[in-house]
């Protein structure tokens, strides 16, 4: 009884996020990204394609290798990832930074924005569950976007406008060391 109980609990978090985006390979050299918003929530509205141009190089090239990777709960690797562990990944090899391992530790770690126009490119982006409790996050891009893993395609780059996102978003973080970083480059 208690394996089927873990079952079911297992069956309710994959099946209770779904991405709705699909990744095209840039055609330039750039670092710009195509993206299909598929919006499989409302099959009535056309696909959108919205152009972002990432400016921090070194975030594009490292989750550019991870696009795709299959969501394992509790997975951190590019056999298998869940969202904190895609996050804390990119944090420690691309800014050199350690996160907490949860979601729910990461929000509480950071400084706060509740303002989506004061989002930067590498801010973190949290989304609450309908308990209000912290159980997703992601990290922001550009125009709105942000990569994160998807339960349903894996590593994935979606709409913070996505009408099943934008139900569940909350706000964004930011590191103090990101912030200096980004201060020191301009």
């Amino acid at each position: 009884m208690r394996k089927f109980s873990l079952y079911i609990i297992y069956i309710v978090i994959v099946f209770s996020f779904a991405s709705c985006s699909l990744l095209k390979k840039p055609s330039t050299e750039e670092s710009a990204w195509e993206i299909e918003f598929d919006n499989e929530r409302d099959t009535s509205k056309p696909i959108k394609k919205e152009e972002v141009r990432i400016e921090d190089r070194s975030l594009a090239n490292y989750y550019e290798g991870w696009i795709g990777t299959p969501h394992r709960l509790g997975g951190n690797t590019k056999k298998g990832v869940d969202c904190s562990g895609f996050v804390q990944n990119v944090y420690k090899d691309v800014y050199g930074i350690m996160l907490p391992r949860s979601a729910a530790q990461m929000e509480k770690s950071l400084e706060p924005i509740d303002s989506k126009s004061s989002l930067k490119e590498g801010d973190l982006v949290f989304f609450r569950n309908k308990n209000k409790k912290v159980n997703h996050v992601g990290i922001y891009l550009k125009d709105d976007t942000f990569v994160h893993t998807s339960t349903s395609q894996g590593v994935v780059i979606t709409s913070l406008n996505d009408r099943y996102w934008s139900k569940l978003y909350y706000r964004g973080g930011r590191h103090p060391k990101l912030d200096k970083e980004k201060d020191n480059k301009q």
